[in-house]
């Protein structure tokens, strides 16, 4: 009769807050409205059947309350709510009688069917292999939303610091593509007189970069985002089958979220499942969300740059000194041509010399702010010179039948370096990739991790190698080949570099390589998987 009545009297709550107006906004806004009576820590309250932990601040103890609360005896079972606090305490929230975790941001309903849910089962006893999935499983999720802040975090300084609209709309899809996992991504933004919508960026399933376009689309649902400001998602459906979203273009899955400057809706963000029936998430959606706010940002600055290039009194572009230098020097080079002090030309070439002195004095009259060129050559652009490097041992690798490639990594944030040497090192390690290569593929892969406490963060490093705590950028180059020389790999492993040592052809041996690489404070390392060797050079990036 007991266990009747508790069933059908309402499920009473505490909620534990360590900033006292979110525990009664929770109960204003989510608890009561669901029927569920609900008390802060510090009003009078019976017994409760749950506790509610919402933690904001992470500083110091996060569950000094809930400890607080164990400390009078209360067993009750607690649902905690957080962003992200340390893996090491999982333990700890368990420990602490934690029945299950909501990762912020969650939807009001969850929070109450969690509640409910555990009210019903309070006093059972939880096997220690299902505690064990649990916190298994809450570390993962603990890590993936982890890496996600740091990815999105790290787009964040990618695209805000670009000045080029088509550089921030490629690096933007291609951002969507890979936090998503979509096949495709596309970017529309509307043409600023007659507010038609054109496809300008899009990343293709399949393609290691996005593609530049200009296409009018007669897509609804963009559409429909871009006139209410309202995103949609979109789901597999069994009954109905892939969904038209305009034209020959049918898709499973989908998310669409609107990009905005300020206030004004300026574009829509789209990712898409096309083949695969893959649902999409509340948090892809938020992710998604999360970075089109970035996107609008750098639209934003894009723009005021653009219109600021054009007012006189403006001083927004950079150029290096020598290149004013240069303009000074072809200018006056010009007006002795033209004054004749070099001798007699034709009416013809004195009516082009003329042209052209006109438009050297218009550039120089460009409003700008001058740095000098080794200020300019400190800022490495990583993914940039992966590229370059790549595109250069092109040629070499299609004569001997081997595609060299950049694989889709994270974008990278411009840092200083020494991109001379870096380049070295990275093209070096290519040749040698080459050279060892019979047929296949040579890949590089351009990433930047952080290490704390000696640890990584969302990179595989070996064990045993400590680098300093800090930012770090890394190239991987991988191949197909049966596997590295036994030189090539001593002379990696070595306690100090030999310049002699790996010597496998033309060109730097490994020891040399190795040598440019410790100069920038790096390291190299080695690798072999089922596909083939790899070599990682890695390098400070502050």
């Amino acid at each position: 009769m007991s266990g009747q009545t508790a069933q059908r009297r309402p499920t009473r709550v505490v909620v534990l807050a360590d900033v006292e107006s979110n525990a009664q906004a929770l109960i204003d806004r989510v608890l009561a409205p669901a029927g569920i009576q609900a008390w802060t820590a510090n009003q009078e309250a019976p017994a409760p059947d749950v506790l509610v932990v919402d933690l904001s601040q992470l500083r110091g103890d996060p569950f000094a309350g809930l400890k607080a609360w164990r400390e009078k005896g209360d067993k009750s079972p607690a649902v905690v709510l957080a962003s992200l606090f340390p893996a090491s305490r999982l333990r700890d929230l368990f420990r602490l009688g934690a029945g299950d975790v909501l990762l912020k941001p969650y939807r009001p309903v969850e929070l109450c069917k969690a509640v409910l849910e555990l009210a019903e089962t309070r006093g059972a006893e939880v096997s220690s292999e299902t505690l064990a999935r649990k916190l298994e499983a809450m570390q993962e999720q603990f890590k993936r939303r982890s890496e996600e802040l740091r990815l999105l975090t790290e787009i964040g300084r990618v695209v805000v610091n670009l000045g080029e609209l088509d550089a921030i709309l490629t690096r933007v899809v291609e951002a969507a593509a890979f936090v998503t996992e979509a096949e495709e991504a596309n970017i529309y933004l509307a043409e600023p007189d007659t507010q038609e919508l054109v496809l300008r960026a899009s990343k293709q399933a399949g393609q290691h970069h996005a593609t530049l376009k200009r296409l009018r689309v007669r897509d609804t649902l963009v559409g429909q985002v871009f006139r209410t400001g309202q995103p949609v998602m979109r789901q597999p459906s069994v009954e109905g089958g892939p969904l038209s979203v305009q034209t020959g273009f049918l898709v499973q899955s989908l998310i669409k979220v609107p990009l905005r400057q300020h206030k004004k809706i300026v574009g829509v963000l789209g990712v898409y499942n096309r083949t695969t029936p893959r649902s999409f998430s509340d948090h892809h959606l938020t992710v998604m969300t999360a970075l089109a706010d970035w996107a609008g940002v750098a639209l934003e600055r894009a723009t005021l740059l653009r219109q600021s290039s054009t007012r006189p009194d403006s001083a927004l572009t950079a150029v290096p000194v020598q290149m004013i230098d240069s303009l000074d020097s072809a200018t006056s080079a010009l007006e002795d041509l033209i004054e004749g002090k070099v001798g007699p030309l034709p009416a013809s070439q004195l009516d082009q010399l003329r042209a052209i002195h006109d438009n050297l004095q218009l550039m120089r009259s460009m409003p700008v702010v001058m740095i000098d060129r080794s200020e300019a050559e400190r800022l490495l652009d990583l993914p940039a010179l992966v590229r370059q490097v790549a595109q250069e041992h092109h040629p070499l690798g299609a004569r001997r039948g081997i595609s060299v490639e950049v694989q889709p990594s994270p974008p990278v944030a411009l840092f200083p370096g020494d991109r001379r040497r870096v380049q070295q090192v990275v093209a070096a390690l290519v040749t040698t990739a080459l050279q060892r290569t019979q047929q296949g593929r040579v890949q590089l892969k351009a990433q930047r991790f952080d290490v704390r406490r000696g640890r990584s963060n969302g990179f595989s490093i070996p064990d045993g190698l400590e680098l300093e705590d800090g930012p770090w950028a890394s190239v991987t180059v991988s191949d197909s080949s049966p596997g590295l020389s036994p030189d090539t790999r001593r002379s990696i492993e070595a306690p100090t570099a030999n310049p002699a040592d790996g010597k496998t052809g033309p060109g730097l041996s490994f020891g040399e390589i190795r040598m440019i690489a410790e100069s920038l404070g790096g390291v190299l390392w080695h690798d072999q998987t089922p596909t083939g060797p790899s070599v990682t050079f890695a390098f400070p990036a502050m």
